[in-house]
């Protein structure tokens, strides 16, 4: 990793307008990284600005500098673009930013990153984009300040699952302790992320709930929600699904979970699993057009649900 962070030590020193983005419905661990970074550069008289397709979630706008977050640029006058989180380009869903003729540095921690970028800082041993960007911070020695250690922190913990998740290493408890020194607080964190949720969200993830189903064949469990169960809820941009996932993956009986939300004329999945359960699920939803890692996956594809006469769930 040390000649990847040196390239891209290199590629900031020499821009000044920089762009930061990272993949449409952004999460805390991809935002949290670019946030974390744009600071640093404003605080060190640097231009940058951060776009993300679809904004900012309500859950992360506690984040410090998220209020600055644009959904789209029109401009051209960048001379360096940051990703943070996406295999390929085109999960920015951005085709202006997409085509800039610019040099690109790709932060990522996904097995499957196709390495498209001028310099590419990829680790898939890392638990998450924030640990690796932590990583590269402290290789550059460039200060991390209370609010750039909230960010990170913030995508440390969300990618796994507040520190519950197999991806959780003794280098991630390292540099969690480091930027709880730098004075970001876990607790804050975590009830933004974990322990807010809307009546909506609670009625949405009911609903959800119900609909799943259990195969004792494949030893699956999965759910659905469509669009028209959350149009009954009302305010459906409330509606949170952040865990619903993870919660199905603890029924014992159960290899792996998946759980199906339908998003305008596309279904969105997730897929999880546990390393003793003996299923990657990145196969399983490369197989479906998406990728990820072997316990976290997801996808998205063209299509709606429909309920079969048997009263099974079928996409159509």
């Amino acid at each position: 990793m040390n000649e990847a962070f040196q390239k891209a030590i290199d590629l900031i020193a020499n821009s000044n307008k920089i762009l930061l983005t990272t993949h449409e419905n952004t999460d805390g661990d991809d935002l949290g990284s670019v946030l974390a970074l744009s600071h640093y550069f404003i605080n060190n008289s640097k231009q940058a600005k951060v776009v993300v397709t679809g904004g900012v979630p309500s859950r992360l706008e506690f984040m410090p500098g998220s209020d600055s977050v644009d959904s789209e640029t029109q401009s051209t006058d960048f001379d360096l673009l940051i990703v943070s989180g996406c295999s390929t380009l085109n999960r920015i869903r951005n085709t202006h930013i997409e085509n800039l003729n610019i040099p690109v540095i790709n932060f990522d921690h996904h097995p499957d990153n196709q390495n498209y970028a001028t310099v590419n800082v990829v680790d898939s041993k890392k638990s998450s984009v924030a640990e690796l960007m932590y990583d590269f911070l402290q290789f550059a020695n460039w200060e991390i300040n209370s609010d750039m250690a909230t960010c990170l922190l913030t995508g440390i913990i969300t990618d796994t699952g507040l520190l519950m998740h197999s991806n959780t290493q003794g280098t991630t408890l390292e540099a969690v302790g480091e930027l709880m020194k730098r004075g970001a607080l876990v607790s804050e964190v975590a009830k933004h992320t974990f322990t807010t949720e809307s009546p909506v969200s609670m009625r949405a993830w009911g609903k959800a709930l119900e609909n799943a189903y259990f195969n004792p064949e494949t030893k699956m469990i999965f759910s659905v929600i469509t669009k028209d169960q959350l149009a009954e809820l009302g305010e459906t941009e409330l509606a949170n699904f952040e865990g619903l996932v993870e919660t199905l993956n603890k029924v014992p009986e159960a290899k792996y979970a998946m759980f199906l939300k339908e998003d305008g004329d596309r279904i969105k999945g997730s897929l999880r699993s546990e390393e003793y359960k003996g299923v990657d699920v990145q196969k399983i939803a490369q197989s479906l057009g998406g990728g990820g890692h072997k316990l976290a996956a997801g996808f998205s594809m063209m299509g709606k649900l429909a309920k079969t006469a048997a009263g099974k769930w079928e996409v159509v």
